[in-house]
């Protein structure tokens, strides 16, 4: 018997509704809340008031473990991590532009002979 299995493998990205007071974020990012406060005021994250408190995204810890391994793992200074965050942010927009111009270019019958 010479079967042959098929695998699909599908990459989404992960997206959460979860949110994270500082203690929690603190804690995920391996930062100081002082840390949180003062990457927020340098707007280089971005947190949510809530009943008093600041809450913060999966995507703000995501983005605080990347400044994390910039600053203190490669020795970047925050002003070159914000500079590589907005060439990031620029480049992720940029993949998405082509996406959806290669889903119109593509998704199109050729009529034309």
């Amino acid at each position: 018997m010479d079967e042959h299995a098929i695998t699909h493998i599908v990459l989404r990205q992960y997206s959460s509704s979860s949110s994270y007071n500082e203690q929690e974020t603190a804690a995920a990012s391996h930062l100081s809340i002082s840390t949180l406060r003062q990457l927020r005021a340098l707007g280089l994250i971005e947190g949510e008031e809530s009943d008093g408190e600041t809450r913060y995204s999966e995507e703000a810890v995501m983005q605080l473990r990347r400044i994390r391994r910039l600053h203190h793992h490669l020795g970047i200074n925050l002003a070159g991590v914000e500079v590589i965050l907005q060439l990031l942010k620029r480049l992720n927009a940029l993949h998405q532009e082509l996406e959806q111009e290669r889903k119109r270019t593509y998704g199109r019958k050729e009529t034309s002979l």
